[in-house]
């Protein structure tokens, strides 16, 4: 990665480009009832029921990320892709409990 000129508190310095934030990083927790928003999902919820990411997050097939409780999950293992090409959703492969908090993060582009 490269250097690139930031404003930081309005002074002009060069930032590693890796320090940059994720193009992408979300959330969603798995709630028992009253689930608001695009970042509570009421449960528990069956393996196989498709997940939409939160705020119109989109992916492309290994280029995603996803986390439960700070373990990252593999894809075809914990999770399968849903779709094709420029993906919106996923399915996990087990059941997801009431209390799971799912993190979804997409890197920055090498």
């Amino acid at each position: 990665m490269g250097k690139k000129l930031q404003l930081v508190n309005g002074i002009p310095k060069m930032i590693d480009e890796s320090a940059t934030p994720p193009i992408y990083d979300e959330y969603i927790d798995v709630v028992s009832s009253g689930a608001v928003g695009s970042h509570e999902l009421n449960g528990p919820i069956d393996a196989g029921t498709p997940i939409t990411l939160p705020n119109s997050g989109t992916y492309i097939s290994e280029e995603l990320e996803v986390y439960i409780g700070g373990q990252r999950l593999e894809d075809f293992v914990d999770y399968n892709y849903v779709g094709a090409g420029t993906r919106t959703q996923i399915s996990m492969t087990f059941d997801l409990e009431v209390t799971d908090r799912i993190r979804f993060r997409v890197d920055r582009s090498a």
